[in-house]
């Protein structure tokens, strides 16, 4: 093992010039992530100074910080440099800062340049996180992302009953199941009928669906099951729209004429046992009827409901109820399609076995997948709001990247004029550096001193442009919010960033001071001392 270890390192080293280059290369690959490790250090060390600094503003102004202060201050030099050999690194951040003080017109330009290709950065990608937020809060309530449609998949035998109610139930972290029922319904109002469709709901439903009313209230009826007996009749009827040379719709047979198709209708008497009859309608709903929305609390219509094959496990072919008046006691702000919600229970007594859709609500955002998988399983088809809610977050998320490029391209630019800054600082300051290494300071510490007013730069710049970028925003979010406001949609919100995305910004800014300050650094500590007096 030994001699296979001698020969790596001497390939090493002839790639290198010499055996000794050949070890040191690998040493460097090991000491890699302790260097990484002690540039993070520096910027913690940097907040640290800058925070001192603040402190000691306050100090002149209010001495009994001036007793905190100092212990505060010797603590820090002490963990900076335990051993008290060469310079701490807080001293070398406070030389650094002296330096750029003493340049304060070139200095400010550059940490400004920086600031500039910060707040574009963060201007353009909080527009994007803004925009998204807006998005889904207007597509999907929180409440919804735990919520999940299920319907039969067209063409299957696998239908929707009250087992299938019970078997979601039994899904673990399922915590409720909520039928519904859909048929059609026969209006009559001030002797105008129109047809219209009807949803048979319990309260839970319209409550976890969000359909809440702008006048009025949604019913309390909240009932699954009840135990009442119809009546029944049945009649023939023979479907006619197919023949030309004879009139459309339904009629009574009258003996056997052969025209047309027999269809079997069921009459139900709609039980005088059911009390509460007591609907919440939509203002389509309302234009049909001609009816003004105030108004409409308390009004009554006569309605009588029809179920088709589809919904029928007996055999017939159409089911019908007589004609039952109900009270309008809710309006929901919907004005595209006529719709009406009764309580669950009084279609589900009329003989409607096949329930038209389930919805299903989970204990926590997280069971939603899972849960629909196992139903899935089942036969049935799902659905939900989250599948929306991926599709905008990934339409968002390449336009976040298409932004951050655009504001990349501004970075790049402060970084060159940061990059340039700091190699015209170093061909200024030759004999400086000759005479600090003449007094003692090694090497590796002046390369210290660069990286430290790079790295001081940049984290300023990357603080000053995530302020800016932010005001930015937010400046125009106020002006869009005062337009939609007077055009009576309320105050949006297009401006958000989140606490990682912040911190991702300071990272950067410092990586991107640590990157401009390495080529500059490295030339220092190549400076010979007694070149560096002589040099004009």
């Amino acid at each position: 093992m030994l001699k296979k270890w001698k020969i790596f390192t001497k390939c090493i080293g002839h790639m290198k010039g010499t055996k000794k280059g050949g070890l040191n290369f690998i040493k460097n690959i090991f000491l890699f992530p302790l260097k990484v490790v002690q540039l993070f250090l520096y910027m913690f060390l940097i907040f640290l100074f800058v925070l001192l600094s603040i402190l000691k503003f306050f100090t002149n102004r209010f001495k009994f910080l001036k007793g905190i202060l100092t212990p505060l201050e010797d603590l820090i030099y002490k963990i900076d440099n335990p051993r008290n050999t060469g310079l701490a690194k807080m001293e070398l951040i406070n030389l650094a800062m002296q330096n750029m003080l003493s340049k304060k017109n070139r200095t400010m330009i550059t940490i400004g340049g920086m600031a500039v290709g910060i707040a574009a950065i963060v201007f353009l990608v909080s527009i994007g996180y803004g925009l998204e937020l807006l998005v889904v809060n207007r597509v999907a309530r929180l409440e919804e992302l735990k919520q999940a449609e299920v319907s039969t998949v067209p063409g299957s035998n696998v239908l929707i009953t009250d087992e299938s109610l019970k078997s979601f139930a039994d899904i673990p972290h399922v915590d409720l199941v909520m039928p519904q029922i859909s048929v059609v319904g026969k209006v009559n109002y001030n002797n105008s009928l129109i047809d219209t469709t009807v949803y048979g709901v319990t309260k839970d439903y319209l409550e976890q669906s969000a359909i809440s009313p702008v006048s009025g209230e949604i019913f309390e009826n909240n009932d699954l099951d009840i135990n009442i007996e119809v009546e029944t009749e049945t009649y023939f009827v023979e479907d006619k729209s197919q023949e030309e040379d004879l009139p459309d719709g339904w009629v009574e047979l009258e003996g056997e004429s052969g025209i047309g198709n027999v269809i079997e209708i069921t009459k139900v008497i709609f039980p005088e046992q059911i009390k509460d009859k007591e609907v919440v309608v939509n203002r389509a709903f309302l234009k049909v009827l001609n009816l003004e929305e105030q108004e409409a609390i308390d009004k009554t219509f006569s309605i009588s409901f029809i179920a088709t094959i589809s919904s029928l496990q007996t055999g017939e072919d159409r089911l019908e109820s007589t004609s039952v008046d109900y009270k309008i006691i809710g309006v929901t702000p919907d004005d595209v399609t006529p719709l009406v919600y009764v309580p669950y229970t009084h279609l589900k007594v009329l003989g409607i076995d096949n329930l038209s859709q389930v919805k299903i609500v989970v204990e926590a955002e997280e069971f939603l997948a899972n849960t629909r998988t196992r139903i899935e399983s089942l036969g049935y088809t799902t659905s939900s709001v989250t599948d929306t809610v991926e599709q905008i977050n990934s339409l968002f998320a390449t336009l976040k990247i298409a932004l951050a490029s655009i504001g990349t391209v501004a970075l790049f630019v402060a970084a060159l004029g940061m990059f340039n800054t700091l190699t015209v600082s170093l061909l200024e300051r030759v004999r400086e550096i000759g005479l600090l290494k003449t007094m003692g300071m090694k090497s590796n510490e002046v390369r210290d001193l660069f990286l430290a007013e790079s790295m001081i730069m940049g984290s300023l710049g990357g603080v000053m442009g995530l302020i800016v970028g932010l005001g930015m925003g937010k400046l125009i979010e106020i002006i869009l919010s005062v337009y939609a406001v007077t055009k009576g949609v309320g105050e949006i919100t297009i401006v958000n960033i989140p606490i990682p995305f912040a911190l991702l910004v300071i990272i950067l800014s410092f990586l991107v001071g640590v990157f401009t300050g390495l080529y500059p650094a490295r030339r220092a500590t190549k400076i010979s001392a007694l070149n560096a007096l002589r040099y004009e």
